[in-house]
Order: structure tokens, then C-alpha cells, then sequence
């Protein structure tokens, strides 16, 4: 009995053809389904990233309309320049060096601060 070699059709060229249809399909598909959810997550992290800096813009608006305020003007001249209205009077307060607790052992704060005897003898 002599050898043979198995012989393809055209019902076996159809079906290889088909099969590989349907795998580029699934291939495709995959591809497609990886893409989409890269895309939804990029999408996320700069719809956070939107809601951030609208934030922050909200705050710098915030921010901008203090500083050309007259409140900071004024405030910012005062702190910076030392600069006083027409009708104050600026003084100058230095300090006279480190402040020490004098109070005796049992003593409380508003008695020494008033001269009361209070304490333990």
C-alpha cells in the first residue's frame, strides 16, 4: 500500500483563510481593548490633573485680587518701608534683651506679674 500524502482542498484553503480572519480579528480586538483602557486612564490622570489646576488657579485668582487690594498696599508699606499715614505717629520698639521668669518656687504667673505675695513662704 503505497504512501499518501494527505491532499488539500479548496474547503481546507477556506477554512485555513478563515481561521486566520479570525485570529487577525482577535488580534485586533486585543490591540483595540489595551488601547481604549490606556486612553481611560490617561484620560483620568489628567481630568485630575484639569481639577488641580483649576484649583490653583482659582487660588492664584484669589491671591491676585489681595494683592492689588489697598488692605495689602498699606499692609506691605507698613511692614516693608516702616511708612505711617499722615495722622500716625511711628514708633520704634526695641527690645531691652531676653525676658527671665521671676517668680519664686509656687509662685503664679498673675502674682508676679502684680507684685502679689502668693506662693510657698
Amino acid at each position: 500500500m503505497p504512501l499518501r500524502l494527505p491532499t488539500f482542498g479548496l474547503p481546507h484553503i477556506v477554512l485555513a483563510v478563515a481561521l486566520l480572519l479570525v485570529g487577525l480579528f482577535l488580534y485586533a480586538t486585543v490591540q483595540t481593548a489595551a488601547q481604549s483602557y490606556r486612553l481611560h486612564r490617561e484620560e483620568r490622570a489628567l481630568e485630575l490633573e484639569l481639577a488641580t489646576l483649576r484649583r490653583q488657579y482659582t487660588e492664584l485668582q484669589g491671591l491676585l485680587v489681595y494683592v492689588e487690594s489697598h488692605e495689602y498696599i498699606e499692609a506691605f508699606a507698613r511692614q516693608q518701608f516702616g511708612l505711617v499715614r499722615p495722622d500716625e505717629i511711628a514708633v520704634d520698639v526695641e527690645g531691652r534683651g531676653v525676658w527671665t521668669d521671676a517668680r519664686r518656687p509656687g509662685q503664679r504667673w498673675w502674682e508676679a506679674l502684680f507684685g502679689l505675695g502668693g506662693g510657698q513662704p
